[in-house]
């Protein structure tokens, strides 16, 4: 908050180029800012982030006119002319409670808590964390150092390490999934400086006092802001050619009494469900696709090869044959390469978690269940394209916790849910698998008739194969020979037919489906059995994190029929 005078021209350049490099990475993405809004780097971050055509969230740890009295007159000019703006969201956090005592006389304890609950508001809702520091390790709550340091994971409230930071340089570009500091150092009016040969870099954690500084942004970050705007640009580019299919919005789906509020970000969350989704079903329908075409072409080579063996050997079939596998590979592996099927997985992973937190904030309960802590735990962050919807989902989190938690006895916020969600899905679910099911007994009775089929055309040629050899049907043909073809054609349908059902991957998705349908079911039970509002949200978390889990898994199984499992490097 004491930044030197002196030093804000160079602070402005280098946010300025901060953010610069992030525009470079995310052309077709809007970037977000969110910011606490203090006097000094803050408001210094905010100006220069909305002279870029930067949106900011601004995030005050109380009220506006209690958190007036951090500022001086013409500091407190500027923040009022910046929270004015049309591009500048305002969010107050609810204070914690202080019994007793407005917040004008609160003491020094009871406002720290405050800043550290803005600490805490911006730890679980950045993706990448910008900070003006002077490189010091202090202990002040919610001060800089102490966002900088929880952010990284070096300080918790179990831990709180009074060592002083070392900190070193690295050429070194480790593939980390860690979250990254970009550190711009600052020079404070009054008391430390910082050394004048630091410049800008990015901080990683590697132990316990230990900071890493590398000049150039870390490839794995580069990577995955890369895939950020990519979900982004075909996005744009899909609806601008109409290639995709009508939407499906949680948010339309409610009714107009609906208990929403717009403190809750239902929008935002529903805007990318709704752009997760679609192109998902956009990438699903062309994987599907490639299976088919891959089926087909398996079933013609098997077709031509009989012809020619049992029918007649003719150099057509031989170049038909040479043709259809040639062309099939050819355009099987050119198809590949656009990556529908992994986009597919990675979009439908993305849209199931954002129906999940979609429901749970309406419930009020979202807070309590840690979407990114579940998509760790199943290690699906870890494969190749789907580090960045961390990205996504950091950006719709809740923006004030202790609000949610005053409003986390409103029933009409739960039946609601029960009502669009659980009952919704169990009866989606319940569809699904009764389909499935009724599809694999006709599978199976198939593949059990074929079978009877060749075990007679088997026995047939056994018993009486030497009077079939002259009894010609056709010019050339014997039916000897027309009984192996048949035998022949239904083990090449079969095997084709298997092989797609395998490439479709239909036993994981019925599997898929029962998991989902027990968790809904027992959540529905449950909530049939429990009054009381504390229980029934307890109900609802532990359908959250399932539902998620169960979610990630088949993404996780899916994934594992195309690709080789991630390996550590």
């Amino acid at each position: 908050m004491d930044l030197d005078p002196d030093d804000i021209p160079n602070l402005r350049t280098a946010i300025a180029a901060f953010l610069q490099e992030l525009k470079r990475h995310l052309p077709e993405t809007e970037i977000q800012i969110i910011v606490g809004m203090a006097a000094g780097a803050d408001l210094l971050v905010a100006e220069t982030a909305l002279d870029m055509g930067v949106r900011v969230e601004a995030v005050l740890p109380m009220a506006l006119e209690h958190y007036v009295d951090d500022f001086d007159d013409d500091t407190l000019v500027v923040l009022k002319s910046l929270l004015a703006r049309r591009d500048v969201r305002c969010t107050e956090l609810r204070p914690p409670p202080h019994p007793g005592r407005g917040v004008h006389g609160a003491d020094a304890a009871h406002r720290n808590a405050m800043y550290a609950n803005l600490t805490d508001t911006l730890i679980r809702r950045a993706s990448l964390l910008l900070a003006l520091w002077d490189g010091v390790s202090l202990p002040l709550p919610g001060g800089t150092a102490d966002t900088v340091l929880r952010f990284l994971g070096i300080r918790t409230d179990a831990n709180m390490p009074a060592d002083s930071i070392m900190l070193v340089d690295t050429a070194e570009d480790t593939d980390t999934t860690e979250k990254l500091v970009y550190w711009i150092p600052a020079v404070r009016s009054s008391g430390t400086q910082a050394p004048t040969d630091r410049q800008p870099c990015f901080l990683r954690c590697v132990g316990d006092n230990m900071l890493l500084m590398q000049k150039v942004m870390p490839e794995s970050l580069a990577f995955q802001l890369n895939g950020l705007n990519r979900y982004n640009r075909e996005y744009r580019e899909l609806v601008a050619s109409e290639g995709l299919g009508a939407k499906d919005s949680l948010l339309a789906s409610l009714p107009p009494d609906a208990p929403v509020n717009e403190h809750m970000m239902l929008a935002d969350i529903d805007a990318q469900y709704v752009k997760a989704d679609l192109l998902a079903m956009h990438y699903q329908l062309r994987s599907d696709l490639l299976f088919r075409l891959f089926g087909a072409m398996t079933f013609a080579l098997g077709l031509a090869y009989l012809i020619y063996e049992k029918l007649t050997e003719s150099r057509i079939l031989l170049i038909a044959y040479l043709v259809i596998l040639l062309g099939g590979l050819g355009t099987y592996y050119v198809l590949k390469g656009k990556h529908w099927f992994p986009k597919h997985l990675t979009y439908r992973a993305l849209a199931e978690t954002m129906r999940a937190k979609f429901y749970l904030r309406l419930a009020g309960v979202d807070h309590r269940v840690n979407a990114a802590e579940v998509l760790g735990l199943s290690g699906i962050d870890k494969f190749h394209g789907f580090g960045w919807i961390s990205f996504v989902m950091a950006g719709v989190e809740v923006p004030d916790v202790r609000a949610e938690t005053v409003h986390d006895m409103d029933m009409r916020r739960t039946r609601c849910v029960e009502k669009h969600w659980i009952e919704s899905q169990h009866r989606y679910f319940t569809g699904k698998v009764a389909r499935l099911e009724r599809s694999s007994r006709r599978i199976k009775l198939l593949r059990n008739t074929l079978f009877v089929v060749i075990l007679l055309v088997i026995m047939a040629l056994f018993l009486f194969g030497e009077d079939m050899g002259g009894d010609e049907q056709h010019p050339g043909i014997s039916l000897r020979n027309l009984l192996t073809f048949s035998m022949g054609f239904l083990a090449v349908l079969l095997g084709a037919w298997e092989l797609h059902q395998d490439k479709m991957a239909t036993r994981e998705l019925l599997w898929q489906y029962r998991n989902q349908l027990i968790h809904f079911a027992r959540a529905r039970l449950e909530l049939s059995r429990f009054a009381t509002p504390s229980r029934r949200h307890e109900v609802l978390v532990e359908l959250g994190k399932d539902s998620l889990m169960a979610s990630y898994l088949w993404t996780i199984h899916r994934y594992h029929r195309e690709h080789e499992p991630p390996t550590g490097g």
